[in-house]
């Protein structure tokens, strides 16, 4: 076993340290394993690739993020910015504002940090350093927004730990509200900080007349009825988390087909297209991903991992303590996808030593690992304001460092209170809360 799992881990160390792509560094690494040091037979990688994407709730993925182009593609967030415009336009730093509370409102829509970075930025990050915002700010506030998509539902990463964890994803969803509104919060009280530290400007001088409001909401509104539907279909029971992906994408065509005529019927099959061809890298991974966690878990990794914990301590805050570090140090190489899959067995045993919830241990890993979409060398969302906003990581850590505090706090009060960590799960979906 020694023999094996060091080939496992040196051949997936080296292929990573070498650039190559994390689903193929993950397949290589296991095969290689397999062929050298295991009677396993080969046919069972492609068992447990098929495996890996071989479960219902996974179908939502691909599906969210067509949701999403449509969003960023139908311009919807214009009608947002007008909106949120109208009515906090005359406070100082209302651009900052407005680009964490698009970011929450975008979150009930792609379930993706990357592609709400990538689409919030694109739209802030000019704006706010025109206005005079700092450009290292600018980027850190946009990146730290876009964490919330991953957060605030629908969520890829707890779609994922839900399908293999069988946790019930709709709990898990309902669970990411509260999360995903606090550190909306801290974002906001931080540059609340700036504004007035460095004077940042109001967007415009008074409160807008009524009327102005009135035409804002006719517009601006209907957005916000994505993630109504989404919550509200399924805590009423009308739908599954898959099913509810089908309903966003459906209520996004109505609104950018008819309401605001930004996309026409032959931009659909293109973005279908792209969608399908974008969707298959993480897919890929996932199958990769379920086949290295196979031979982890074949190999009695977890069990091991938990012995050796039993004997430092068997304390559920200090074990919690753990997960979390866990998480925050895998984040900062690895992209949470893989990280959930491969860390699940090992996660859950030690849940279940600590006698921690199910529930309760999937809310607190999905919003730690996102937060390695902040942390360098990974960073994804980091990375990906810096290239929009021409700034280098080093100048961006330091506006950067009370944000992540901040988000760090959050997790750790989830961490260490669970009654409110699922007060939301047991007021909406009791029936899918275990033992709640």
């Amino acid at each position: 076993m020694i023999f094996f799992l060091s080939i496992l881990f040196a051949g997936f160390g080296l292929l990573i340290a070498l650039g190559i792509p994390l689903s193929f560094s993950l397949f290589f690494s296991s095969a290689l394993a397999m062929f050298v040091a295991s009677d396993l037979p080969m046919v069972l990688m492609m068992q447990q690739i098929y495996k890996g994407i071989d479960a219902f709730p996974i179908l939502a993925i691909p599906v969210f993020f067509l949701a999403g182009d449509l969003m960023n593609r139908g311009r919807v967030s214009e009608y947002l910015i007008d909106l949120c415009l109208t009515l906090i336009g005359w406070l100082r730093g209302a651009l900052a504002y407005f680009t964490v509370i698009v970011a929450m409102i975008l979150a009930g829509t792609t379930g993706s940090s990357a592609a709400e970075s990538a689409a919030v930025g694109s739209i802030f990050i000019p704006n706010l350093i025109k206005r005079g915002y700092g450009k290292a700010f600018s980027v850190a506030l946009v990146a730290c927004s876009s964490v919330i998509g991953i957060i605030i539902p629908p969520s890829v990463f707890m779609i994922i730990y839900g399908s293999y964890g069988n946790v019930s994803v709709i709990a898990l969803f309902i669970g990411g509200i509260l999360p995903g509104i606090a550190i909306g919060i801290c974002l906001m009280g931080v540059s609340y900080y700036y504004a007035k530290k460095y004077g940042y400007p109001r967007e415009r001088e008074e409160m807008a007349p009524i009327g102005e409001i009135a035409r804002a909401f006719q517009k601006g509104v209907w957005p916000l009825g994505v993630p109504l539907i989404l919550i509200g279909g399924m805590v009423g029971g009308l739908f599954t988390a898959t099913e509810a992906s089908m309903v966003t994408v459906i209520y996004t065509l109505l609104l950018t087909l008819f309401l605001y005529r930004t996309i026409e019927l032959r931009d659909i099959l293109p973005m279908i297209r792209d969608t399908g061809l974008g969707s298959a890298i993480p897919m890929f991974c996932l199958a990769c991903a379920g086949v290295y966690g196979y031979l982890l878990a074949f190999y009695k990794v977890p069990e091991y991992v938990a012995d050796n914990v039993i004997a430092w301590t068997t304390d559920p805050q200090l074990i919690m303590l753990i997960i979390i570090g866990i998480y925050l140090v895998i984040g900062t190489f690895m992209d949470g996808t893989p990280a959930i899959i491969i860390l699940l067995p090992i996660t859950q045993k030690l849940g279940q030593i600590a006698d921690i919830h199910s529930l309760h241990l999937g809310l607190v890993v999905c919003v730690t690992i996102a937060l390695g979409l902040l942390t360098p060398p990974y960073g994804l969302c980091t990375l990906i304001s810096c290239a929009i906003g021409k700034a280098k990581m080093t100048d961006v850590i330091r506006p950067m460092a009370p944000m992540f505090c901040l988000m760090l706090l959050v997790v750790l009060i989830m961490a260490f209170f669970p009654n409110l960590t699922l007060f939301l799960p047991r007021l909406l979906v009791p029936a899918m809360v275990p033992g709640g």
